[in-house]
């Protein structure tokens, strides 16, 4: 066999899977994952049924498809417009507030992915192997750090506990309203959303610099 045949076949299953990557992604804008078939996917892939199946199993072969779009999202958003720069001498009311607008615009651009990176990561677990904890623990490690820079300003006696429910709070809060705005206790909110994220704020603030 010449040397050149497998580069060929391999950058050939590279092209189709970034074609099923990116109609994943498309098809995603507009339904939920459990209403996508793999004949849509090929569809929007350009590609035929066969072809899906060739790089993919089944359907459920796509689910970690759906964490790598999202991590590889959030860390271009991170890196370029969601990136916050934490200045200690503004105060810890004020870092809060920039750290939920800055969330805030990720969940509006990108939910459709949260939402299904959160849903499948509670149904199916199995499928995503260690990447969504290691994404937690980078969540929870952040708190930390943020902590930590204003300790002078935080009263909470144990700093882990602490760390543990700002990070809590600052992801479940707002992704109630932004990903699921007409089902659970979202519904009940009727102020806009720019009062809401305010208020998001001023929670993890009172929760924080109140003693325990």
């Amino acid at each position: 066999m010449s040397q050149g045949v497998r580069p060929t076949r391999q950058a050939r299953s590279r092209e189709t899977r970034d074609k099923l990557v990116q109609a994943l992604d498309a098809c995603l804008r507009k339904k939920s994952f459990a209403d996508i078939t793999i004949a849509e996917l090929a569809e929007t892939a350009g590609l035929s049924v066969g072809a899906v199946y060739r790089r993919f199993e089944n359907k459920d072969a796509f689910i970690p498809v759906i964490f790598e779009l999202y991590r590889a999202r959030l860390g271009e958003f991170t890196a370029n417009e969601g990136r916050l720069e934490i200045d200690p001498a503004i105060g810890l009311r004020a870092t809060l507030r920039a750290a939920c607008e800055t969330g805030w615009s990720f969940l509006q651009r990108d939910g459709y992915l949260v939402r299904a990176a959160h849903l499948y990561a509670r149904i199916r677990p199995d499928l995503i192997g260690d990447d969504w904890e290691e994404m937690l623990e980078m969540a929870r490690d952040s708190g930390r750090q943020l902590l930590r820079l204003f300790g002078d300003e935080v009263k909470r006696s144990d700093p882990e506990e602490a760390a543990q429910m700002f990070t809590y709070l600052m992801n479940t809060l707002p992704i109630e309203r932004a990903l699921y705005r007409e089902e659970g206790a979202a519904v009940i909110l009727t102020i806009p959303d720019a009062q809401f994220v305010s208020a998001i704020s001023d929670t993890l603030y009172g929760y924080l610099v109140t003693p325990d």
